[in-house]
């Protein structure tokens, strides 16, 4: 049996793909121990891990929390309640030999977002990183992804430029270093990185400018070497994607755009795209703008599912503004 789990506000749940339509809510959030859950979890040896942006319904500091795949054994692993440890956790995890990784937008040393760390079993947190702005990152939204025993992850701002950055944390040594500044056009990203063979890749947001709409690039580690591979034209092409891109293991990247309803009064209801990783083709495979009744405004990655097809979330509609 393959399962597809997603958080959303409030609740975890778990549909069955084997038994079609069944729907198992595995825990309510009680805003006690932890309110408004934002992204998604990952799934080690049977125990879900994820997160949630606010520690209880009046604090909006997060926590990490992890339970058994049946909704069992709910565990707040860490409950964050002082700035100086991070604000606002937001999207997702990433696993590391035992430990786990994640984000806080905001707090920290400089009141800029933290990449932090902690045990499986909710031991041994700290900060593995206090983004300081300037010529460091500033403010990341989700969870760094982890390629040759080092993290790379994204800033919304921050930077040479103030419009976000790409960092390195190395596992081994702790020490974490900037390797590339955005510029505008292709400004201020809000997902994670997806490794693909010897490259990187991620988007940009432009985040409701009304010119620009975002691009797709890659960057190497090896070399150093950052590129663009796409950039968005808007309405019907798509614009001002949000999180991140899924790679099959062959020639496709798949991805979603937000769109906005932008100064020109085109009202862009959001993409579903994939991108020919070997060809930088770029194909639009959905539009929500093009239909009524399928939703509106995708703003998280897709799930590529055992059976070939993808999973989504549309978290608007046809009249949201």
């Amino acid at each position: 049996m393959f399962n597809k789990c997603l958080v959303l506000t409030g609740m975890l749940f778990v549909v069955s793909q084997a038994m079609a339509g069944e729907f198992t809510t595995l825990h309510k959030f009680d805003g006690v121990n932890g309110a408004v859950p934002y992204g998604s979890v990952i799934l080690d040896n049977g125990t879900l891990y994820g997160t949630t942006v606010n520690t209880n319904a009046t604090q909006t500091y997060g926590t990490v929390f992890s339970l058994k795949a049946d909704g069992s054994d709910f565990t707040t692993l860490k409950s964050i309640t002082a700035s100086s440890d991070g604000t606002n956790v937001y999207n997702g995890l990433t696993l590391v030999s035992g430990t786990l990784y994640g984000i806080t937008r905001i707090g920290g040393a400089n009141n800029l977002g933290t990449l932090f760390k902690l045990g499986t079993d909710g031991s041994n947190y700290s900060l593995a990183h206090s983004f300081a702005g300037g010529s460091d990152g500033a403010n990341p939204y989700s969870a760094p992804a982890l390629y040759n025993n080092k993290l790379y992850g994204l800033t919304y701002s921050g930077g040479t430029n103030s419009v976000g950055t790409l960092y390195e944390h190395d596992l081994a040594t702790a020490q974490t270093q900037i390797v590339h500044s955005f510029s505008s056009p292709g400004a201020s990203p809000f997902g994670s990185l997806t490794p693909v063979g010897e490259w990187l890749y991620g988007m940009t947001s432009d985040h409701v400018n009304s010119t620009n709409y975002g691009n797709i690039f890659r960057y190497k580690p090896s070399d150093d070497t950052y590129e663009v591979v796409h950039s968005f034209a808007g309405t019907t092409s798509g614009g001002y994607p949000y999180d991140s891109l899924v790679w099959d293991g062959g020639t496709w990247a798949y991805g979603t755009t937000l769109g906005y309803y932008g100064a020109a009064g085109l009202d862009d209801e959001g993409v579903v795209f994939r991108l020919n990783i070997q060809t930088n083709a770029y194909e639009v495979l959905h539009d929500f703008s093009a239909q009524t009744g399928d939703g509106a405004k995708p703003n998280s990655s897709m799930l590529l599912g055992e059976d070939g097809l993808l999973y989504g979330i549309a978290h608007g509609n046809e009249t949201w503004g």
